[in-house]
């Protein structure tokens, strides 16, 4: 097992902080879009469903970004095996 070094453990902690703030990010958006949509009004349950479709992609592909860095992490020993 390859153990990672001081700088590619800061690295990784890094990109966890960049991927907590992109996810907080899209939460603003989300948040700012619904608000919106509302003020625009006659919106179809088709178009609020392809909206929420959207967003929950996003978080989806952000999750699967956090996992494979967990992932990394894991098999070069900067983090515990959950």
């Amino acid at each position: 097992m390859a153990s990672m070094s001081v700088d590619s453990k800061a690295q990784v902690a890094s990109i966890f902080e960049q991927l907590l703030s992109l996810r907080e990010s899209v939460n603003a958006l989300r948040d700012i879009e619904e608000g919106s949509a509302t003020l625009r009004g006659q919106q179809t349950m088709d178009v609020d469903g392809a909206f929420d479709l959207v967003f929950e992609k996003l978080q989806d592909n952000i999750a699967s970004m956090e996992e494979a860095l967990a992932t990394l992490a894991e098999a070069t020993g900067d983090v515990p095996k959950f």
